[in-house]
């Protein structure tokens, strides 16, 4: 089969594998569409050697068209629209057993550890198949994990209606954090940070009250002029892998400062760096520093908002290619382009 597939760092392009093999309790999915994330670029980049294996069909973010199940498969037929969650636990270590199952020890994620969406077929556990609803176009099936994602990050920080939340970076991930917190969380106050006027723009267009651009003034500043000093009661981090910015903090250094008293920050990038954090502000305001990673079960939350048109795919969606076209799509996002914030592949132009 046709896929797009990963034969060492920095070198992706269509090629022939394949077909995989179906299980009993697994279904052949033919990808329609599959988003490249941040975690693809990391794997791009040669960040994942310890889990990806060349050659790799990476995608992780995908869902399409059902096209044979497994003999032991209940409920799910030839020709159904879905969406995959890619997230395969073992339902066996102490993580598991305790219901974190995305922390798994041994978490694999199709398209990462396993062939994903960038190829003509997967096969998928149909345990990680979820129906798509009619109202749901099938192009925006791959935002339905970055979707699951925003709601994993705001329940991880224990937001609740009413509050105040920033969110340090403006990119694929913050934004649909921000989507989520705006339309369905109820914050009464929020603050989208970045240094790209184009993503502070699409954040304003999701429902952001404040939008603060880092290169152009210290965000730590404008937050006190904001809350009059009070601070906020979350500040999610998403900006990963950052640059610094001459006489002002890393991210999480900034988050620290930001917060109230008692407040929470929430870490959901997959930055490198080491950060230094003046942890004597952190105890004296006893705030909490919450790590978020994937999700856990929060696909059907975004489905049920997607069919409600509550969420704004096409606002993230920048950029749609073919398959074929995946050198051009992986450079893109590498170049950080910041006119692109969600590339999207068409799987079936070219698989």
């Amino acid at each position: 089969m046709k896929a797009g597939i990963l034969y060492g760092d920095r070198e992706i392009r269509l090629g022939d594998a394949p077909e995989p093999e179906m299980g009993p309790d697994e279904v052949l999915v033919a990808p329609a569409y599959a988003g490249v994330c941040g975690t693809d670029l990391h794997i791009y980049r040669g960040e994942f050697h310890e889990r990806v294996k060349f050659p790799a069909i990476l995608g992780h973010e995908f869902g399409g068209v059902v096209e044979e199940t497994g003999r032991a498969v209940t409920g799910i037929k030839t020709g159904d629209l879905v969406a995959v969650d890619p997230i395969l636990s073992c339902h066996s270590c102490p993580a598991c057993l305790s219901g974190h199952i995305n922390a798994c020890r041994s978490l694999k994620l199709l398209g990462v550890d396993l062939d994903g969406g960038f190829g003509r077929l997967v096969a998928v556990p149909s345990n990680r198949i979820y129906p798509l609803p009619e109202t749901v176009p099938l192009e925006y099936v791959p935002m339905v994990e970055m979707y699951g994602l925003g709601h994993h990050v705001l329940q991880r920080g224990q937001v609740q209606p009413g509050e105040s939340v920033a969110i340090l970076g403006a990119g694929r991930l913050g934004l649909s954090v921000l989507d989520v917190l705006c339309h369905s969380a109820g914050a009464a106050m929020t603050i989208a940070i970045d240094v790209q006027p184009f993503r502070l723009e699409k954040a304003r267009q999701l429902g952001a009250d404040h939008v603060i651009n880092a290169a152009q003034e210290d965000p730590e500043e404008r937050v006190a002029e904001i809350t009059r000093g009070s601070g906020l009661d979350c500040v999610i981090e998403c900006v990963g892998h950052y640059q610094a910015i001459e006489g002002q903090q890393p991210p999480v250094g900034q988050a620290v400062r930001m917060i109230r008293n008692g407040g929470r920050i929430v870490t959901a990038g997959l930055g490198e760096q080491l950060t230094a954090v003046h942890f004597k502000t952190l105890v004296l305001k006893e705030a909490e520093i919450i790590a978020s990673r994937v999700t856990r079960g929060e696909f059907p939350r975004a489905l049920r908002l997607l069919a409600k048109g509550l969420l704004h795919p096409a606002l993230l969606i920048t950029d749609r290619m073919p398959l074929a076209e995946i050198p051009k799509a992986f450079q893109k996002v590498d170049e950080e382009e910041p006119r692109t914030i969600k590339i999207v592949l068409d799987v079936r132009s070219g698989a």
